[in-house]
């Protein structure tokens, strides 16, 4: 119990961080200026998932009951594989900014964001071997420096009167590379780039399945955005990004518990029940659901005034959006508990299956939509893809526990009860 709200606090913490540069931006910048911002994030949130799950995730699915000895090489051999990722990204997001015919509003935040990423990959890479490890309450201590660096850089920036959102982003970024060296103090040990390659053929049993899952999936709901972009243009964005902004504590919870739940169910996958695994996932998407309906309802009932206060130029059109963003986070609750115990089981190849699904509807139906019924449409398109594919999931665990089961005891003795 206390490890899962050490897990909580951190991701509190650390999207407290994220938030904290979405805040100050959408402050300061106009409608169009956030709307570029949006896009260099979803570019940030695309980089950042790929990373973890062709350096990282093995981490945690994998080692989480290994040697000290064992865990310190592949977890340096993860941070460094991460290090060296983050500089070829780096390369192709100038490359990129460069060559296509962008605005120079994107322009200029795209290589701001090209400047720092390495550091924030480095930096969220210490933090997942803190989770595999189970410390937590380290990993919180990480993404604290981290926030106490980005406040201090803040600070100065407004002390200077900088309000270009390409400040705040080198400010954001620049503040995660600094406490990166915090992560190696906690783990004592540095990154090995060296051993990237191995450590790639090593984990491509697992990562085969998860990082074509994260292209397919989180590749395809950025693309959905920067494409709602082109069609709607750059205020759509940045109204999507304010109503992810506002919902955010509700997918911190989220993310917060599966960190949690993923190593310590891996620990115990031979030893589990598929009672407990039905029990698992049900209560783990039921807290998130709760929360999230209490969380938007709130929302929903408050004046407008407050949105505005938040939101400023983006609240007009993040409002024609929120309910729908509510609704489709609903959806994702109740998949987050089965998706869950599939990967504390090593399940990737079930969940992609049911990811490649989501990321065509995710994509393919807000394009449509926003055609036929603008900004409001193109949300109402992301809540109804998220629903579509809930029953799925449960499927896929049902099938995952029964192999589970069949596998601890081959002669059948023990039934599978129906979810």
């Amino acid at each position: 119990m206390t490890r899962g709200l050490w897990n909580i606090a951190d991701q509190v913490v650390s999207s407290g961080n994220n938030f904290l540069v979405q805040l100050v931006i959408a402050q300061f910048a106009s409608s169009g200026e956030f709307g570029a911002f949006a896009i260099s994030f979803a570019v940030f949130s695309v980089a950042i998932g790929l990373f973890r799950a062709g350096a990282t995730s093995p981490v945690a699915i994998r080692l989480a009951s290994a040697g000290d000895a064992e865990f310190r090489r592949g977890a340096s051999a993860a941070v460094g594989t991460t290090v060296i990722a983050g500089v070829l990204a780096s390369l192709v997001i100038v490359a990129g900014a460069l060559v296509l015919p962008l605005s120079r509003t994107i322009e200029h935040s795209l290589l701001a964001l090209a400047v720092v990423l390495p550091g924030l990959l480095v930096q969220d890479a210490w933090r997942q071997v803190l989770f595999a490890r189970l410390r937590p309450a380290a990993a919180t201590l990480l993404d604290a420096a981290w926030g106490l660096l980005q406040v201090a850089a803040v600070v100065a920036l407004l002390l200077a009167d900088q309000h270009s959102p390409v400040a705040y982003i080198l400010g954001w970024g620049g503040a995660a590379f600094a406490a990166s060296f915090v992560g190696v103090a906690l783990s004592k040990h540095w990154p090995a780039p060296r051993l990237a390659w191995k450590w790639l053929r090593e984990q491509w049993s697992l990562t085969r399945y998860l990082v074509p899952e994260f292209v397919v999936l989180q590749g395809g709901n950025q693309f959905a955005t920067i494409l709602v972009a082109l069609v709607l243009g750059e205020a759509a964005a940045g109204s999507m990004r304010g109503g992810n902004l506002l919902t955010a504590p509700v997918a911190i919870l989220g993310a917060g518990i599966s960190s949690f739940a993923v190593p310590e169910f891996a620990r115990r996958k031979h030893q589990l029940t598929s009672r407990q695994w039905y029990l698992g996932a049900a209560g783990l998407g039921g807290i998130v659901l709760v929360a999230g309906v209490v969380w938007g309802s709130m929302f929903l009932l408050l004046p407008d005034a407050f949105g505005e206060t938040i939101l400023r130029d983006s609240w007009a059109g993040t409002q024609v959006v929120l309910l729908a963003l509510i609704v489709g986070q609903a959806g994702t609750s109740m998949a987050g508990g089965p998706t869950t115990m599939l990967y504390a089981m090593g399940r990737a190849k079930d969940t992609l299956r049911v990811h490649v699904v989501l990321a065509a509807l995710v994509v393919v139906l807000p394009v449509t939509f926003a055609h036929l019924w603008g900004l409001q449409g193109a949300a109402w398109a992301i809540a109804v893809a998220f629903w579509a594919v809930v029953p799925f999931w449960w499927i896929s665990l049902r099938k995952a526990i029964a192999a589970q089961v069949a596998e601890r005891d081959p002669d059948g003795d023990v039934a599978v009860p129906v979810a």
